[in-house]
């Protein structure tokens, strides 16, 4: 299982800056603290 910490840098390396109008620190942040209504929502591109 991956830890929050794992999270937070996986949604880093995906985010697009600015995307949702926030840095994508702010966009992250909450998967640290593991709130289950706060959590990021990262568009997957399905390049098909």
């Amino acid at each position: 299982m991956k830890t929050a910490q794992d999270r937070y840098f996986e949604c880093l390396e995906l985010c697009i800056e600015d995307e949702q109008g926030k840095s994508c620190r702010q966009v992250c942040a909450p998967i640290l603290n593991d709130d289950p209504f706060d959590h990021p929502t990262v568009p997957i591109i399905n390049n098909q």
